[in-house]
């Protein structure tokens, strides 16, 4: 046998051993944040019920942008086509009032779904907001292995629109009200 082809067959084994061990790898991932905004869940709420709000303090497509359904609570949703997003939808899914608000976002017709739930829980201190997104990459091989750093890198991603959603929520805390 000529040494090419053993380097070839080497190779084309390694390379499908890689690809065996990505389908066997879960696609699925969980992440979870929370912060603790000094507002109560009546003033938070709002940022959350319309994802017309959310580009405020979460990254959305900045291209092909278009609303459908009610402009805010369960139904409200936004669809895009971006070249760095791809083409997708988000749409909320349940809305209970100063409660939580659940989410659903399809990506490239589903090939990732993404589902996520913002609970409010007031307290003492304010309103402890906890975030918590469940990803689903489906059977690619090749995904399994992103699946595995998701939860870390979506976390990390969730934190800053926590942070920047206190931002909003203190800037909406500190205008002037209607007639005042």
């Amino acid at each position: 046998m000529k040494m090419g082809t053993k380097i070839f067959g080497g190779f084309a084994v390694v390379c499908l051993g890689y690809l065996l061990v990505g389908l066997l790898l879960p696609g699925r991932w969980t992440a979870r944040e929370e912060i603790l905004l000094p507002q109560p869940p009546s003033e938070v709420f709002p940022l959350l019920n319309s994802l017309l709000a959310w580009e405020v303090w979460t990254p959305f497509p900045e291209e092909g942008m278009e609303s459908y359904g009610p402009q805010e609570g369960t139904g409200a949703g936004l669809r895009w086509d971006d070249p760095q997003y791809g083409r997708g939808e988000a749409v909320i899914t349940g809305s209970t009032p100063n409660r939580e608000v659940t989410y659903e976002v399809r990506i490239e017709g589903g090939s990732l779904t993404i589902s996520g739930r913002l609970t409010l829980e007031s307290g003492p201190e304010g309103t402890l907001l906890q975030w918590v997104e469940e990803g689903d990459f489906g059977w690619n091989p090749l995904m399994g292995y992103a699946a595995r750093g998701m939860a870390s890198s979506q976390g990390e991603a969730m934190r800053a629109s926590l942070e920047r959603l206190m931002e909003a929520a203190n800037r909406r805390e500190k205008a002037p009200t209607e007639g005042g």
